[in-house]
C-alpha cells in the first residue's frame, strides 16, 4: 500500500496542509518539538490507528475540531480516508468520526485495507512496561483481523463492569454474569492463542534479524479457556473481597523470553528496545501476510537507541518496502527523499 497524499487541519503543531511522500524511504528530519511525531501520528491515525492518551490532545491547542485525510493506493485501487476529530460540546459527546471514500464508516471498514504500522521510543512499554500494554498491543492487533474480535472483547468488558459491580453489592445474581462473562472470554483466549501461534514466528524471525538470541513469545493465563467458568465460580469468594474480578482474559500477559530468561527482569535497555521492534516488524509481516500486501510502515525517532547493526536491519527492512517514511534528528545514508520540519511546516 502506498500513502500518495495527507492533508490535515489543527492536528497538534502541524502548520502545513499536505504531505504527499514518494514511494519508497522517505525520512522526516528536524529538531526536538518540531513535529516529526506529531506528523507520523496524523499519518496512523488517518489509516485507521489507535492512539494511546486520548484524541482530544491531537486538537490544537484553542481549536476544538481537527481533521485528517489519506489518499491511499493499494492493489485494488484508490481509497480516501477521512477522520474528524472533535472536543466535547453542548449537544454533542464530541469524539472521532470516518467516512470511507466519502460514506460514513466505522474501525471496522478501515481495518478493509492494510493501513499502517507505528514504531516508537513508547514501544519500550510493551517490554518494561506494566500487562495492560501488552494486553492493549494483542487486543488492537486482532481487532485488525477480526471484526468479531473487536465485537466481542466490547462484550466481555460490559459484562465484565457488571459482575464487578454485583460483587461490590454482595454478589446476588452472578451466576448469569459468569455464564456471560465466561461465553465471551473464553473465545477471546482462544482467538489470542491462535494470533500468537502466527506472530510468535515471525517476531522471532525479526529479532534474529535485528540482534544475536533467541525470542520467545508466550501468553500468561489466568485460566485456560475450557475452564474459565468453573474457575469463575471457584474464586467467587475472593473476589467478593476484593469486589472486582480477579481472572479472564484482563487480567493475562504476554511473557518475552530472550534466550529463555524473562525479558521484564533481565532484559537490558537495548534488547528492551530491540525486542519491541521485533515486536512491530513481526506485525508489520503478520499483517502483510493477511492483506497480501505490505502497510505503510512508519517509524519514530529511527535512530534511537540502536547500534549501527540494528540500525542497519531496520533500514534494510524499511528500504524493502513500496514505502516507509521514517523520522529523526538525522537522515540516513543513502535514505531516499528527505522532508525537512520546522515549527510543524515542511519542505
Amino acid at each position: 500500500m502506498r500513502l500518495l497524499r495527507l492533508r490535515q487541519t489543527h492536528f497538534r503543531n502541524l502548520k502545513s496542509p499536505e504531505f504527499a511522500p514518494a514511494p519508497g524511504l522517505t525520512t522526516v528530519v528536524g529538531g526536538n518539538a518540531q513535529g516529526k511525531s506529531n506528523l507520523l501520528e496524523a499519518i496512523y491515525l488517518a489509516l485507521g490507528g489507535e492512539l494511546k492518551n486520548g484524541l482530544s490532545d491531537r486538537i490544537a491547542f484553542g481549536q476544538t475540531e481537527a481533521w485528517v485525510y489519506a489518499e491511499v493506493e493499494t492493489q485494488f485501487g484508490l481509497s480516501r480516508l477521512e477522520n474528524k476529530l472533535s472536543l466535547p460540546r453542548p449537544g454533542t459527546p464530541g469524539g472521532r468520526e470516518l467516512w470511507l471514500n466519502e460514506t460514513s464508516a466505522s474501525l471496522k471498514e478501515f481495518a478493509q485495507l492494510p493501513g499502517a504500522v507505528l514504531l516508537g521510543p513508547d514501544d519500550l512499554d510493551l517490554v518494561l512496561g506494566p500487562p495492560e500494554e501488552r494486553r492493549r498491543f494483542l487486543d488492537l492487533l486482532l481487532s485488525r483481523f477480526s471484526a468479531r474480535y473487536r465485537a466481542v472483547l466490547s462484550a466481555y468488558s460490559r459484562a465484565l463492569q457488571q459482575r464487578n459491580a454485583l460483587l461490590k453489592m454482595g454478589g446476588k445474581g452472578l451466576a448469569v454474569w459468569n455464564a456471560e462473562l465466561a461465553k465471551y472470554g473464553t473465545e477471546i483466549l482462544s482467538l489470542r492463542r491462535r494470533m500468537l501461534g502466527k506472530l510468535s514466528p515471525l517476531a522471532r524471525e525479526s529479532y534474529r534479524e535485528l540482534a544475536p538470541g533467541e525470542l520467545h513469545l508466550e501468553l500468561v493465563e489466568t485460566t485456560p479457556p475450557d475452564e474459565f467458568l468453573p474457575a469463575l465460580e471457584d474464586t467467587v469468594q475472593q473476589d467478593l473481597e476484593r469486589g472486582a474480578t480477579s481472572i479472564g482474559p484482563h487480567r493475562d500477559d504476554l511473557a518475552m523470553r530472550l534466550d529463555g530468561r524473562d525479558a521484564l527482569k533481565f532484559a537490558s535497555r537495548g534488547e528492551a528496545r530491540s525486542i519491541a521492534l521485533a515486536l512491530r516488524l513481526g506485525e508489520h509481516r503478520l499483517l502483510w501476510q493477511h492483506y497480501d500486501e505490505a502497510p505503510l510502515l512508519l517509524v519514530d525517532e529511527w535512530h534511537t537507541e540502536l547500534d549501527p547493526r540494528r540500525r542497519g536491519a531496520l533500514l534494510s527492512y524499511a528500504q524493502s518496502l513500496p514505502q516507509a517514511i521514517l523520522a529523526g534528528l538525522e537522515a540516513p545514508p543513502n535514505g531516499g527523499e528527505v522532508v525537512w520540519i520546522e515549527a510543524g511546516v515542511w519542505s
